[in-house]
C-alpha cells in the first residue's frame, strides 16, 4: 500500500529558494552564518567578560588603595595616640594655670597687694569686660600706678612669677614727678589674666 506525500507550500518554498542554490553559494551562506554565530558568541561572552574584568580591575585597584591607607593609618596610630596624650597632658597643665571663676577675686587682690608691697600707689584698678576664647576667657585689668622706677620693675617681676598666668601689656609713662627728693613715675598699663572655661566657641557663620 503506497502513500502519496503532498508537499506543503512551505516545502515548495524551501525547494525553490534554497535547495536549488549551487554548492558554492551554499558554502558561502554557511560560512556567513558561522561568522555571525562566532561574532555573537564573542560579543555575548568575551566582550561582556572583558567589561566585567575592567570593572573588577578598577574595584580591586581602589580596594588596594584603601587598604594601603588603612595600613598606613594603623602604623601611625601609636604616634597619633602619643601626640593626643601629650596634647591632653599639656591642656591639663595649662588649665591649672588659668584660674576658675571663683578664684578671680582672690587673684585680683593678690595683684593689688603685690603693688603695695612693691611700694607703688594704685591710682585706679579697673577690671574690664572679659573676652571669650576657645576654652578660656581673657580678663583685662587697666591700672594706673605711681612709684619709683625700681619699684615698678619689682612689681612687674612679682606679677610674672605668680602661679596663675598674668601678662602685662601697653605700659605707658604719662608723667614724672618728684616728691621728697624721689623721682616718681605715673604709669598706665593693662594686665591680662585668664579664666578657664573649658568651652569651645562656635565657628563664625
Amino acid at each position: 500500500m503506497s502513500y502519496s506525500y503532498k508537499k506543503s507550500k512551505f516545502d515548495v518554498f524551501i525547494e525553490e529558494k534554497y535547495l536549488n542554490i549551487d554548492k558554492k553559494t551554499k558554502i558561502l551562506g554557511v560560512g556567513l552564518v558561522a561568522l555571525l554565530l562566532i561574532f555573537l558568541f564573542y560579543f555575548l561572552l568575551f566582550q561582556g567578560n572583558y567589561e566585567k574584568n575592567e570593572r573588577l580591575t578598577k574595584q580591586v585597584t581602589a580596594a588596594n588603595e584603601e587598604l594601603k591607607k588603612a595600613r598606613k593609618a594603623a602604623r601611625n596610630l601609636p604616634v597619633h595616640q602619643k601626640e593626643l596624650e601629650e596634647a591632653r597632658h599639656l591642656f591639663e597643665m595649662t588649665s591649672t594655670l588659668l584660674p576658675k571663676s571663683q578664684e578671680i577675686p582672690n587673684l585680683l587682690r593678690n595683684i593689688s597687694d603685690l603693688g603695695r608691697v612693691s611700694g607703688l600707689d594704685f591710682i585706679s584698678f579697673v577690671p574690664t569686660v572679659e573676652s571669650p576664647r576657645d576654652f578660656y576667657a581673657e580678663i583685662p585689668i587697666d591700672i594706673q600706678i605711681k612709684g619709683p622706677y625700681h619699684n615698678l620693675g619689682l612689681f612687674l617681676d612679682k606679677v610674672s612669677k605668680l602661679e596663675r598666668i598674668v601678662t602685662v601689656n601697653n605700659i605707658k609713662t604719662e608723667k614724672v614727678t618728684q616728691e621728697d627728693n624721689e623721682i616718681l613715675l605715673h604709669s598706665n598699663c593693662r594686665l591680662v589674666t585668664y579664666r578657664f572655661t573649658n568651652v569651645k566657641l562656635d565657628p563664625p557663620k
